[in-house]
């Protein structure tokens, strides 16, 4: 009798490695390893996660695209404890905030800011882990730490069980061929969880991750054609731009099979011009909170015959759950989502976890409050409407303005300030405005010193008093509008 699939994000490379060693795994610019070769770097991290680490820890890693980068994630989970990506374009006193409160034991990196963080965080860089001892394969229960925006000031901490990432690669892995000469895009950071469905269902399925030299959206067509991507996941936001670059031509992307979109809202327009750039795939728009493991429902774009406005969210995949609790006397509701992908909580925020993660009276196990505000149709399809609080989304990554806010009332105490987002042509900005004429160029270095860039205003604006509505409170509108004419 055949031994039922383990979808443990390891275990899922390990098969791959035991079915094809001699396949390529990863391609990074001109170079190429096999599954084999993979393997044997993962395995000689492992072995230095259990020679200088306790069973169990968290450990940093700096997420740098490069072989050691993708064989240490590997190696953490091989050795049975979980990886808390560092950006490479973040700043280092962001890297140190992330590893203080993940509680992350070592750091690896490669050699190029190996000084850098030795600078910075007070943990130990590994000079070679690649010539430590192979590690044994161990089972762990934690895979990943991922850190989002949050509006008291600082990133929150999302653990994620290896039993959350099971779930998903147990839908992607069964519910789509992907093929044997499988090809990945992988153009997400590895801070961002959507980087975890392009590691893993790539090579859960004997894929090879193809990771591009450049980041820039401006050569994803050429990154496309050049690699010979099959599988493409991505924001919406690229799509937007190729659209706008007018690359997004009929028949452009003949050999793709397998599109996703997540991170932001798909716009009908954008996913029709995707299908006919790619007229061999489908398309899927997927969605899903961090805190609930990559994406949690999803929509067959070419099951619709289109629309206006932004595609629909979908249903839940596999065995997860959807609930939305009516607001006031509206037709929409917030969304809450159950099942074997949401997190148990923050880490070490018990006073968030308790807001966010809830029971709900005659309805089984936790659910989790997105602040996503919904609309669900006859047959179950969710549609979203906005958002309950004043998170947005920016390039994908989600964003409290409060943050900002946090950031800038430490350097001026005395200031009114007040961050906002503006949405011109498809792309979310941040607008900072205060009420006592400043140096701004001083201002937004700070920033950059402390935020990752996509947290950054683009700009700080003065303001001599701010506007109020009828009922006294900041007039937002207002002020946005001042922004598009000042």
């Amino acid at each position: 009798m055949e031994a039922t699939r383990s979808f443990d994000p390891y275990a899922v490379f390990a098969s791959s490695v035991r079915t094809h060693p001699d396949r390529i795994a990863l391609s990074i610019g001109l170079q190429e390893w096999t599954y084999a070769q993979l393997e044997e770097h993962a395995s000689a991290i492992a072995g230095w996660c259990e020679r200088y680490t306790p069973e169990g820890a968290r450990i940093a890693v700096h997420g740098q695209k490069s072989l050691i980068t993708y064989s240490a994630i590997l190696g953490i989970l091989r050795s049975g404890r979980s990886y808390v990506p560092l950006h490479p374009d973040h700043p280092p006193a962001r890297w140190r905030t992330v590893i203080e409160r993940s509680g992350a034991v070592a750091c690896i990196a490669g050699w190029e800011v190996e000084e850098l963080l030795r600078n910075e965080v007070h943990v130990t860089v590994p000079d070679s882990p690649l010539q430590e001892e192979h590690g044994a394969v161990r089972s762990g229960n934690e895979a990943y730490v991922m850190f989002t925006s949050g509006s008291t000031g600082g990133p929150k901490g999302v653990p994620i069980s290896r039993a959350n990432v099971a779930a998903y690669l147990s839908h992607f892995l069964t519910a789509y061929d992907y093929g044997p000469e499988a090809r990945f895009s992988q153009i997400f950071a590895l801070t961002f969880d959507l980087s975890v469905h392009d590691l893993f269902v790539c090579w859960g399925s004997g894929g090879c991750l193809c990771v591009p030299e450049q980041q820039g959206a401006l050569t994803v067509a050429s990154y496309v054609e050049r690699q010979k991507i099959t599988a493409w996941f991505s924001v919406p936001s690229h799509a937007a731009l190729l659209r706008r670059m007018r690359s997004l031509r009929p028949g452009v992307f003949p050999r793709l099979r397998h599109s996703f979109f997540c991170g932001e809202a798909l716009p009908w327009d954008v996913a029709k011009a995707w299908c006919e750039a790619a007229p061999n795939s489908n398309v899927v728009n997927l969605y899903g909170p961090t805190e609930a493991t990559i994406a949690i429902t999803a929509f067959d774009v070419r099951s619709a015959a289109g629309g206006i406005g932004t595609v629909p969210l979908g249903v839940p995949i596999g065995t997860n759950r959807t609930l939305v609790v009516p607001v006031a006397d509206r037709d929409e509701g917030e969304l809450l989502l159950s099942g074997p992908q949401v997190s148990s909580g923050y880490l070490e925020d018990a006073g968030s976890t308790e807001q966010a993660f809830v029971k709900i009276d005659g309805q089984p196990g936790i659910w989790y409050r997105t602040g996503d505000l919904v609309r669900k149709a006859e047959e179950g399809t969710l549609h979203f409407i906005g958002r309950s609080d004043d998170q947005v989304k920016v390039l994908g990554h989600r964003v409290e303005p409060g943050e900002v806010d946090s950031v800038l009332r430490a350097l001026l105490p005395d200031v009114s300030i007040l961050t906002l987002p503006m949405a011109e042509s498809g792309t979310t900005r941040l607008v900072t405005f205060i009420d006592q004429e400043l140096e701004t160029s001083g201002l937004l270095e700070e920033l950059r010193s402390e935020l990752p860039p996509y947290m950054v205003p683009e700009r700080i604006l003065f303001v001599d008093t701010f506007p109020l509505t009828a009922h006294g409170k900041v007039d937002r509108k207002a002020l946005i509008e001042m922004a598009k004419h000042g």
